[in-house]
């Protein structure tokens, strides 16, 4: 089936008229494939794999970018990511995400290395403690298909010298601060992560937020009664305090837009979210220091803190 889908800080608090939005597609068509993946949960052990087209003789390599769904949002419903994953991966990536653990995972004893590496206690609820090493299997099962020698062009595009992306979204956006831990994203070579309305990263034994390591971009709203805007904001200070501010990060928190942003097309879905998580992918796995830059870290109308009417809106230490 084909799916559809330096201290700077800005703080804006009234509406403006914006005459130049960004793009929401990059210059890449794209296509789709779905696999099976024994290592993964038995709920659904299947990802679906969205990738750019290459019509030219010489094709160049695209990064990989992980991302784990929400709460509610595998098997059948990971559809409702369509949009999202296609325009992501129009930019140039090769974008994988796992069907499993639609409310959770049923195996809570898929173990070391992935559950592990975060040094941190499991999260809560305890069908959500195995669903960030999901993300990290999807990552080993790419790169041992890629090294096996697999004949299937998927493989072959994947940039792997660009070190690997995640993101995910509510339940995956709070593994996805698991995975951005220093021993998990040195093991699997992340850096960069994307976190999208995430779960409450405050837990009775701290923040998951202290542990990551790697550049990482949260994007919320004040629409959001799921996940509160107020989370994703506890989550990012104790990543800033813990790194004292020396890594870089955003914080997008717009005005409006609920906590199904990235989901269901034209019905929820914000097509600028898109833009903006590649932009940061563009940065920190492309190294990219123009266009995609801009778009974060420029003052232009179409730049993320300037491109909508923001609650808040910063960001931190954008790479020279």
């Amino acid at each position: 089936m084909q799916l559809r889908f330096n201290l700077i800080a800005t703080i804006i608090s009234v509406g403006i008229s914006f005459a130049a939005p960004p793009p929401t597609l990059g210059p890449w068509p794209f296509t789709n494939k779905s696999y099976k993946v024994p290592a993964l949960d038995a709920t659904d052990p299947s990802v679906w794999v969205v990738y750019p087209i290459c019509n030219v003789t010489k094709c160049p390599k695209f990064p990989l970018i992980t991302y784990n769904h929400g709460d509610l949002g595998g098997d059948i419903d990971l559809i409702g990511y369509a949009n999202h994953f296609q325009q992501i991966a129009s930019y140039g990536f090769v974008v994988i995400a796992a069907d499993s653990c639609d409310v959770g995972c049923t195996d809570k004893s898929q173990g070391a290395p992935y559950t592990d590496c975060a040094g941190l206690p499991p999260l809560q609820p305890d069908l959500w403690a195995p669903w960030y090493g999901e993300q990290l299997k999807v990552i080993e099962w790419a790169k041992n298909m890629t090294n096996g020698g697999s004949s299937d062009p998927v493989f072959s595009t994947i940039d792997w010298d660009a070190g690997v992306g995640i993101a995910g979204h509510s339940m995956g956006g709070q593994a996805t601060t698991m995975s951005a831990s220093s021993a998990c994203a040195e093991k699997w070579d992340i850096r960069a992560a994307v976190l999208i309305h995430p779960e409450i990263g405050a837990l009775p034994w701290g923040n998951t937020g202290s542990n990551m390591s790697i550049p990482v971009a949260a994007f919320t709203s004040s629409g959001d009664h799921l996940c509160p805007s107020s989370t994703t904001e506890t989550t990012m200070a104790a990543f800033n305090a813990s790194n004292g501010k020396t890594l870089p990060s955003i914080l997008r928190n717009v005005v409006g837009w609920s906590h199904l942003e990235p989901v269901l097309g034209t019905v929820f879905e914000n097509p600028l979210l898109a833009t903006y998580t590649a932009s940061w992918f563009k940065i920190f796995l492309n190294r990219d220091r123009g266009e995609y830059y801009d778009l974060i870290y420029g003052g232009g109308q179409d730049s993320v803190c300037h491109s909508e009417q923001m609650v808040s809106c910063y960001t931190i230490n954008g790479p020279k």
